[in-house]
């Protein structure tokens, strides 16, 4: 593994690996025999694997996330083994890892090859939660045709290295996901117990892009703040709500580690050794791969290859430290892994081939292959899951309420819009006009409001974000109607030796209103400015609020002008967007749709000044 799967805290969208976690599949012929309106496995003992009596060869695609590769590649070996026919076809069956969120995206979007490359034949996502997302799409239907098939389960657990977890007196008393936003970051908690060689109290997740658990952490995280079941929230809250955003925002700038993906999210816990304690408190996983760290994984092999497992190695033994898990009595989430086959013709050679993989994988042969990778099976049970591998055997079985597939969305969304790291620069009107007083404020004028909002908004940033400071009025800095006040930089930096955030209040804080408003020089000047300073990987972003409309008469540019010259200049390779917010009833609407539109962004509204900080909120945590 490299340096870059395991960077301590957030990494924005655009930092995804293009190396994710690989299978590659020996050569495993599968040969299934069909006839007489039935389909016949047939074991062909003896031999060496060859494909002999088979006229033809047949390739069955199955595809599956991180966590459950190996598990499937296990089953797909053993089935293999047998070498069975269908209608005189052999066939090989290659799992191939892509993360279940993008998965479901591409049948959401209605799924083109030109897009996404060839679709599988099979898809097994570990959550009915990717289905439900996936199904969010018009044109889904096609592709997924009726509710697949439960091959396995296992529920979202919280684990923590046992050490800890017996401390806290598991399996008597357990966390649950209002324990974890109660005490994230918490430097006192493992102090005040006796134990403050552990340092404070971290947690790691898997990112809700890719993982169903990470998925489960941040619904249940805001069901607990804003007190409502996880299957009440809605896409609405999601997308307006400023409890559910600062809910997410909260619990995101607590998390110590948002890994890649569920078993990246292992990989680094078992590199981290015996010193793991030190390193993090509880991690969010699906219970299965608690049990692969304390039990050590396999490596599926033949004579000339060696199939890389999930966390980029060739197999593991057990921990050094092993987790225990903990089942959270304030939304225990189990998933389903659903076995779904894509667009298959009925009755034809790859839909009979699909059905008899199905058939053993649930079968004695596949539940056992899968039962010891740590799954439970459809009803929930594995005896393997014991106390002693640090795992509860029973489960509650209350049936799971089915989220809706936009929430889900909403949800995903908003968590990877505050998790992305941007390179932004803000832009505020100081112009005459804001020195108005805002109906109902108590007295406070538009730029008092205003202030207020970006004085609470500038915290928000995480320090390895990028922010800067410009003012915009007329008579600012000799003919330009804009001056920086603070330059775009890392948070975690100083500016003339003080802290960016401290510089940046400061800055606000000393705003006065007055001059006209050079709306049109300031957004272009702004957008050229941030596009000399882009950052790869990043969402590089202008946040611009005016309250009025373009009186800069020292400026000949028109509107008609800027926005053809933000077009010209807008490179889709290197974006730079402007995000543009009318604050009041006097902003000019039209010309801001206009502006944002240029650079492929939005606009907006915030008619009530008193709202200007949910519309902060919203503008920067949206994606």
């Amino acid at each position: 593994m490299t340096d870059a799967r395991h960077r301590p805290r957030h990494r924005g969208a655009g930092e995804r690996s293009t190396g994710r976690a690989k299978i590659l599949i020996p050569a495993l012929v599968v040969l299934l025999l069909a006839g007489g309106g039935y389909v016949a496995s047939t074991r062909l003992l003896g031999g060496n694997g060859s494909d002999a009596g088979c006229q033809q060869t047949m390739l069955l695609t199955v595809r599956t996330g991180s966590s459950l590769t190996t598990a499937l590649t296990q089953a797909a070996t053993g089935y293999n083994g047998q070498r069975h026919q269908v209608l005189g076809k052999c066939v090989r069956v290659k799992v191939e890892t892509v993360d279940s969120g993008q998965t479901a995206s591409a049948i959401a979007a209605g799924w083109t090859d030109a897009a996404y490359g060839s679709a599988p034949d099979v898809w097994v996502p570990e959550s009915a939660d990717w289905v439900a997302l996936a199904r969010t799409g018009a044109a889904s239907a096609k592709m997924l045709g009726a509710d697949g098939t439960t091959v396995a389960s296992s529920p979202v657990v919280l684990a923590m290295p046992r050490p800890m977890a017996t401390a806290l007196g598991w399996p008597g008393r357990q966390l649950s996901w209002s324990d974890l936003r109660a005490n994230e970051g918490s430097a006192s908690f493992w102090a005040d117990r006796g134990h403050p060689e552990w340092g404070a109290f971290k947690i790691g997740i898997p990112s809700p892009e890719t993982s169903s658990a990470g998925l489960a952490a941040v619904l249940n995280v805001v069901a607990s703040n804003v007190g409502q079941p996880a299957s009440a929230l809605t896409a609405a809250q999601f997308a307006g709500d400023l409890n559910t955003k600062g809910a997410i925002l909260t619990f995101e700038r607590g998390t110590d580690l948002v890994a890649e993906s569920d078993t990246d999210l292992v990989s680094a816990y078992i590199g981290w050794g015996k010193d793991a304690p030190a390193h993090m408190s509880a991690l969010v996983l699906p219970e299965s791969l608690v049990y692969q760290v304390n039990m050590g994984t396999g490596v599926v092999s033949d004579d000339t290859t060696e199939a890389a497992l999930p966390g980029g190695q060739y197999g593991h033994g057990p921990a050094d430290v092993p987790l225990v898990a903990a089942y959270p009595t304030d939304g225990l989430v189990v998933d389903e892994a659903t076995y779904q086959p894509l667009a298959l013709p009925a009755g034809s050679d790859r839909a009979t081939a699909a059905q008899d993989f199905l058939a053993d994988l649930t079968g004695p042969s596949g539940q056992a292959t899968l039962a010891a990778a740590g799954y439970r099976s459809p009803d929930r049970t594995n005896s393997r899951l014991t106390e002693k591998a640090g795992l509860v055997p029973a489960l509650r079985t209350t049936p799971r309420t089915a989220l809706d597939g936009q929430t889900i969305d909403g949800a995903r969304r908003t968590f990877l819009g505050i998790h992305q790291r941007g390179n932004t620069l803000a832009v505020l009107d100081t112009s005459g006009s804001m020195d108005l007083v805002v109906p109902g404020s108590g007295g406070k004028t538009r730029l008092q409001i205003a202030v207020a909002a970006a004085n609470a908004a500038v915290p928000l940033f995480a320090k390895d974000s990028r922010l800067g400071l410009w003012q915009f009025s007329t008579g600012l800095d000799g003919a330009k109607p804009y001056r920086e006040l603070v330059p775009v930089g890392l948070m975690s930096d100083a500016v003339a030796d003080v802290p960016r955030e401290q510089a940046l209040l400061t800055a606000i804080s000393g705003m006065s209103a007055k001059g006209s408003t050079g709306l049109y020089a300031t957004a272009l000047a702004a957008f050229r400015a941030l596009s000399a300073q882009y950052e790869p990987e990043k969402p590089n972003q202008v946040v611009l609020l005016t309250d009025g409309q373009n009186e800069d008469k020292s400026s000949t540019l028109t509107l008609a002008q800027l926005i053809q010259t933000l077009k010209d200049e807008y490179d889709p390779k290197r974006p730079v967007h402007i995000i543009t917010i009318g604050y009041g009833a006097d902003a000019d609407q039209s010309a801001l749709r206009q502006i944002s539109e240029a650079t492929g962004s939005k606009t907006y509204p915030a008619q009530d000044p008193n709202s200007i900080f949910q519309v902060m909120v919203n503008a920067l945590t949206d994606r």
